[in-house]
């Protein structure tokens, strides 16, 4: 959510002048004088930002926006939209910070071999790319996030000691999710008699290792995947014995998965994100699980019932 524009806090220094009567600190600067900042020196986050542009008053939520080598600080129409380009402006300004830190990782040994495990999912650089940014996200982009100067330096100093220990858990996660991914890719090719199968088992494996899978999914999610990936294992050494009861499994998933997807859709075209709607993207992944793997156990109790009352029941 909107986590991150914290209300409340008038701006003070370089960004923003307390304007009276408006509710809001408005910026006293032209956007140019916004920008450029490779460290936290625009005082506190005001609650909206007011910026000349052109001559022309431009008032919205504030976010920092990441420039590549500096972050500038602009408006923005919504919360949820200044949020969303808040959390990158903010991970580069900790990159800035923790530039030590941050080279220290992209050395780490087991780097280039990890890359060639990685191939099929984009170059060295871009792993490094995202090793990076997944650990950043991890050990700095905690809530409540930093909204002033001092809360910045204390979340820096934090991290300082965590990062190379998290990138190297990052690793060890990444290279077991690869492994296990080439493994059943290799299964796959060779399985030529169950199209239906093959075509679900690479829609789950698709959805839950696209390209930047290490960005894409936060650790707490992420640390269940190994488990997933050898759901999709055992359920290929059941399958040869029981086709029926793998086509069963599958269709009542099915039903369940095609309504959450109905749904999950029509909610983006609205523009609506819907975290209840995310979470129960979960549930069908343990339900996989369940139904595949049993003796894998799920953190929570799964079954097609259970599920189907979660979903009938949920707040619409």
């Amino acid at each position: 959510g909107a986590g991150a524009v914290q209300p409340g806090r008038k701006g003070s220094g370089k960004a923003a002048g307390d304007a009276p009567g408006r509710g809001a600190a408005a910026a006293e600067l032209p956007a140019q004088a916004m920008s450029g900042f490779t460290a936290w020196t625009f005082g506190a986050l005001p609650e909206l930002l007011e910026v000349r542009v052109a001559g022309r008053e431009v008032i919205g939520f504030p976010a920092l926006h990441d420039d590549g080598d500096s972050v500038s600080l602009r408006p923005h129409d919504t919360p949820e939209e200044a949020a969303r380009v808040h959390r990158r402006g903010l991970a580069r300004l900790f990159a800035l910070n923790l530039k030590d830190q941050v080279r220290a990782v992209e050395r780490l040994p087991g780097l280039r071999e990890l890359a060639l495990q990685y191939m099929s999912f984009g170059t060295e650089a871009e792993l490094k790319a995202r090793l990076v940014e997944a650990t950043l996200s991890r050990c700095c982009l905690l809530e409540p996030l930093p909204t002033d100067a001092d809360a910045f330096a204390k979340r820096c100093a934090e991290a300082k000691s965590r990062v190379s220990l998290v990138a190297q858990e990052f690793m060890r996660l990444a290279g077991q999710l690869l492994v296990e991914h080439a493994a059943l890719q290799k299964r796959l090719s060779g399985l030529k008699t169950f199209p239906e199968v093959i075509a679900d088992l690479q829609g789950q494996l698709g959805a839950l290792l696209p390209k930047d899978f290490l960005v894409a999914f936060e650790w707490e999610k992420l640390a269940h995947f190994p488990r997933y990936l050898k759901g999709a294992s055992v359920r290929l050494d059941k399958l040869r014995n029981n086709p029926a009861r793998d086509a069963q499994s599958m269709s009542e998933w099915k039903q369940l998965a095609q309504a959450w997807e109905r749904e999950r859709l029509a909610r983006r075209r609205a523009g609506v994100e819907d975290p209840a709607l995310e979470e129960f993207r979960w549930l069908l992944e343990e339900l996989r699980v369940g139904l595949y793997a049993q003796e894998l156990r799920t953190p929570m109790p799964v079954s097609v019932k259970r599920l189907q009352k979660i979903w009938e029941s949920r707040p619409r």
